[in-house]
């Protein structure tokens, strides 16, 4: 496969993955990582809503009514448990959407068989002169979620993350990791 197909193979799966880039002239500019509305609104506002609105509830109704039977008790002591529950789960998924846009703080431009990251303080340039290997890895989220990392080491053995994506548990995210790994080495004419 020429590298033409690979750069437009590339610019898919990006696009599959919501990850923001630019194509300018020959530069492929993967441009920092912005907070995900969708994500923020479905993974932890509204489920920190939910179960703030549930203790409220519950709060108020023993106020107000009080619980005198035994099985209501448990029942209010289970839904009292779960509001608590969902407020875990809220803020769990906003330290994972926060570790994701840390991992994509810097653009990255591809340009003339090279990498170049470009951060606040600096730019760095990343080819085959001073890149080891390319590698991914994948961690899991509670049942279903995962976030998948590809990333560099250079020659001082340092580890620089070039990408971070997140999916749910199945085999298009572990494909797509080998696959970005696979056209970053190909694209810095690595040594495999």
């Amino acid at each position: 496969m020429n590298i033409q197909s690979q750069l437009n193979l590339f610019e898919q799966k990006l696009k599959r993955h919501k990850i923001n880039f630019l194509k300018q002239d020959e530069r492929i500019i993967i441009k920092k990582a912005s907070i995900d509305v969708q994500q923020l609104l479905i993974y932890f506002t509204t489920p920190l809503i939910l179960g703030i609105g549930i203790i409220i509830g519950i709060l108020l109704f023993i106020i107000f009514y009080g619980v005198y039977l035994p099985k209501i008790r448990l029942l209010y002591g289970l839904a009292f448990l779960s509001g608590f529950g969902l407020i875990g789960f809220a803020y769990a998924s906003l330290g994972r959407i926060r570790k994701k846009k840390q991992e994509n703080h810097a653009s990255k431009i591809l340009f003339g068989r090279k990498l170049v990251i470009e951060t606040k303080t600096k730019d760095t340039t990343y080819s085959a002169d001073n890149v080891i290997t390319i590698k991914n890895s994948i961690e899991i989220h509670g049942d279903n979620i995962l976030t998948g990392t590809v990333f560099l080491i250079d020659k001082e053995g340092n580890k620089i993350t070039i990408l971070s994506l997140e999916g749910f548990k199945s085999n298009h995210l572990r494909d797509d990791l080998v696959w970005f790994e696979n056209f970053f080495k190909n694209y810095l004419e690595l040594k495999q």
